[in-house]
């Protein structure tokens, strides 16, 4: 689908802590997770005791503890592992929590936020006597839903268990007066947000939500080409409580109309071209966002002059091959959801932007499957024209960390360099599928080292309390087919660090490179120079920096060439034989720190990549879906899988694949793997490697039929002593296919012998652009009988479909039987055959 929810954890301006609710419930993350990587929690301190930075904790009276750390929730089972789920909502200054789905009732616990320096006051919520109140959506048919409720006076909000299946929920409320919202958005259907006012006594109450009295709602612009891509609506209340949220893709929104002075409706809407698909982007993206602020109207839909909206252009870079990207958004309107809408733009391209002016938008663009993405920086634009932005320039090159990288304390060092493939303009980028490799040494001594990490795990050393020169180093290697480039990166430090009681960041020199003269597609040619600039800065230091040395290499590192330096800038006349480029940086400090980068394949040459092989590494015995065609309906959630048998001396470390449509540097259409694929070892050299394509949603990921036809496999295998490699562009060939339905009828029935029967029928296939089965013309038919009492069908003549699909023919009619047509298949199409049709002859 087009839209794509993500959600992150933040602090909000003006509040002491804001903790985001996604369908009423948070997951307590996982202590380490960075709140700069788009899609992950916020950033939750490692804490164990009473540790610096804990300002509040609270017991949740099952074990577990909620901690406010340096700012931030952190929920644990009271020894620093993570706890269950829990509902957790920041109203009127302090936090509700409220355990869900535990098999024991546990009292909700409320913890008073900071209201100035140094208060850690931590209060119980009186127990109240309270009443029983149901909430039931009525006229609707409801599998899922959330209820959110409000002490309309104070802004109190009240943890309501949704969790269970069917249209009612019941809560314990004390006397008072109340706003609540109902949450029902099933999927693949309608959204809904129901509203309603209702006073509590002294006795038991049933509210019901009528979904019948939600009107739609939507951002409307005055470009009749666009439509809704993705949207995200919620209802937010004074003291940061949030209700939401309804949309998702292109589905409608209803909510009910309200006035109630406090309460905001918020719309985020994204806009493209009608019938925009992964495969085939809208070159523009309307992010349009809008409030209804107190009152709801009775049509609460809002319309936008697309000359009154901000205007930029964003160049999407190509990452050494063409592949799909997802522009995601969220707006910062004083609360933060950290619920991003995207939608699919150009690589190798540019996507006009038509935004809502003086809104603050958080951004960031993934690559492929997602697991690629960059952090672009917050922004708001006035009306009018903006300046252009350009994303993903090569190389991908590991960035700083906003937050700090690597640190010590004390005599502990731990190292954390997460962000291994920013771009050049200093985007700050994670690949969740690289592998990360740390080696911390002093004097000839190993202090810390690990391989076949992630990018978000961290290692800690012990070292010695006196001031030494370390050397660390730092690998990120990766091999996806969403990204040629920078396919190893390797940081090679020397620092001086001794004892230091607060947590420091350590020394290290971040070197940078800048090219000019490449295109979209981060490719040299051969017509001018590509321009090279280097810069280096010390982190935590006033240090001065030198740039000593820009190399080169045209064959993945086996030879370097020194360029001659203009100050930190060269210039490199790429050679029209090669295929990738490979650069390394080498620079100084006055502080006697260095550091050697290595970017493997920083930027594509000239030459078109062919398949690679290094080593005994072999693939055989490819096959996609056991074999046969991959047909596609119309319906989400279709899978498939595909697979091979990699082999070597040394035995196999892993492998993947994927299937494109078109050339290999330049597909028009790619189907990815929807997780990296696995490989079984089944002896020592061989390994069975398999890769499962799910959730494919043909009119969104597809969406053209011309796409339908022969695809491609890429297969590449690499061995367990990382010595030897394959890389096969087209390993194997595949049908990927619109699927077809035929049908038949055969009239009269009876009918009597010697009289004429007709037999009429229709071959359809899916249309993966407009939805549906639409008929398909100029094929040839054939029209089969079988006689009643025997097995076997022959073929009485050949019939060809009209302009509709429709087939019609006449035979005498003789003996009871069965009358069919089949439909042989063609590429783009399976083959498909009807139920036989008895009819009696007297």
């Amino acid at each position: 689908m087009s839209g794509i929810w993500k959600w992150n954890a933040r602090r909000s301006a003006g509040a002491g802590v804001c903790a985001a609710v996604l369908a009423g419930v948070l997951m307590a993350p996982a202590a380490g997770a960075s709140e700069a990587d788009p899609g992950t929690a916020g950033r939750i301190s490692e804490v164990k005791g009473t540790a610096a930075g804990v300002s509040q904790g609270a017991s949740l009276g099952n074990g577990e503890r909620l901690e406010i750390v340096d700012g931030d929730v952190r929920i644990t089972d009271g020894g620093g592992a993570r706890g269950k789920r829990y509902a957790i909502g920041s109203t009127n200054g302090a936090l509700d929590v409220q355990p869900t789905a535990l098999p024991e009732p546990v009292p909700a616990t409320r913890v008073a936020l900071p209201t100035g320096t140094g208060a850690t006051a931590l209060t119980r919520a009186a127990e109240a006597t309270t009443y029983s109140v149901k909430l039931t959506i009525t006229n609707a048919s409801v599998t899922s839903k959330s209820f959110y409720v409000w002490d309309r006076k104070t802004w109190a909000g009240y943890a309501v268990d949704s969790d269970a299946i069917g249209p009612s929920s019941t809560v314990k409320l004390p006397p008072g007066d109340y706003f609540s919202v109902a949450l029902h958005s099933d999927w693949q259907r309608p959204g809904y947000l129901l509203t309603r006012t209702f006073k509590v006594g002294t006795a038991a109450t049933t509210v019901s939500f009528d979904e019948r009295a939600a009107k739609e709602t939507a951002i409307r612009v005055d470009d009749t080409t666009a439509t809704r891509s993705g949207s995200a609506v919620w209802i937010s209340v004074p003291g940061g409580g949030l209700a939401g949220f309804a949309g998702s893709g292109a589905d409608k929104v209803y909510v009910t109309p309200f006035s109630q002075p406090g309460a905001a409706l918020r719309i985020h809407d994204v806009l493209t071209l009608q019938g925009a698909t992964a495969s085939t982007p809208s070159p523009y993206r309307y992010d349009l966002t809008h409030t209804f602020q107190d009152t709801v109207p009775a049509s609460p839909i809002a319309s936008v002059k697309r000359a009154a909206l901000a205007k930029t252009v964003t160049h999407v870079r190509a990452p050494g091959t063409r592949t799909t990207a997802q522009l995601q958004t969220v707006p910062n309107l004083g609360e933060w959801t950290g619920v991003y809408v995207a939608s699919a733009v150009p690589v190798a391209g540019s996507v006009t932007e038509y935004v809502t002016p003086g809104i603050s938008y958080s951004r960031f663009l993934s690559y492929g499957t997602g697991d690629y993405s960059l952090a672009l920086p917050e922004r708001s634009l006035a009306a009018g024209p903006a300046a252009a932005e350009t994303v993903g320039e090569a190389p991908l090159q590991p960035t700083r960390r906003e937050w700090g990288g690597s640190q010590r304390r004390g005599d502990k060092i731990s190292l954390y360099e997460p962000h291994g493939f920013g771009d050049a303009a200093g985007h700050a980028g994670t690949d969740g599928r690289s592998v990360v490799s740390y080696r911390l040494t002093r004097d000839g001594v190993t202090y810390a080292e690990s391989t076949g990490m992630t990018p978000y795990e961290q290692l800690s050393a012990t070292v010695p309390t006196d001031s030494g020169t370390y050397a660390l180093e730092q690998t990120i290697s990766h091999r996806v087919p969403y990204r040629r480039l920078s396919t190893t990166v390797r940081s090679e430090w020397s620092f001086t660090s001794a004892r230091v009681s607060a947590a420091t960041e350590l020394p290290l020199i971040d070197a940078q490179v800048e090219l000019t003269g490449l295109d979209a597609s981060n490719r040299a040619g051969t017509d001018a120079p590509v321009g090279i600039t280097a810069t280096a800065a010390t982190r935590n230091s006033n240090a001065v920096e030198t740039v000593t040395g820009i190399e080169y290499s045209v064959d993945d590192g086996t030879t370097w060439t020194g360029l001659p330096l203009t100050g930190n800038t060269a210039a490199l006349s790429v050679p029209a034989t090669a295929s990738f480029v490979s650069l390394r940086v080498t620079a100084t400090d006055d502080q006697g720190g260095s550091v050697r980068r290595t970017i493997e394949r920083a930027f594509a040459g000239p030459r078109p990549q062919g398949d690679e092989k290094a080593g005994s590494t072999r693939i055989s015995n490819v096959v996609v879906n056991g074999g046969k065609g991959v047909e596609l309906t119309n319906e989400p959630l279709q899978e498939f899988k595909a697979k091979f048998t990699a082999t070597d001396p040394a035995g196999i470390a892993g492998g993947d694949m994927y299937l494109y449509h078109g050339s290999y540097d330049a597909p028009d259409g790619v189907l990815y793997g929807t997780w990296p694929a696995t490989c079984t070892k089944v002896d020592a050299t061989k390994s069975t490697c398999e890769a499962h394509f799910a959730y494919i949603a043909p009119r969104w990921t597809l969406g053209r039929n011309a796409l339908a036809g022969t695809w491609k496999l890429a297969a590449w295998a690499e061995s367990a002593d990382g010595r030897s490699y394959t890389d096969l562009h087209a390993a194997a060939s595949a049908l990927v296919q619109r699927d077809s339905t035929q049908t038949v009828n055969a009239s009269p029935e009876p009918v009597t012998k010697g009289k004429t029967l007709t037999i009429t029928g229709k071959l359809a296939r899916a249309n993966w652009e407009t939805g549906g089965y639409h008929g398909y013309t100029a094929q040839p038919v054939k029209l089969q009988f079988r006689k009643h009492g025997t097995t076997a069908y022959t073929t009485v003549k050949t019939v060809t479909t009209d302009s509709t699909g429709n087939l019609k023919a006449t035979v005498t009619a003789s003996v009871d039987g069965y009358w069919r047509y089949t439909f042989a298949g063609s590429t783009t199409t399976p083959a498909a055959t009807a139920a036989g049709d008895y009819v009696d002859v007297r």
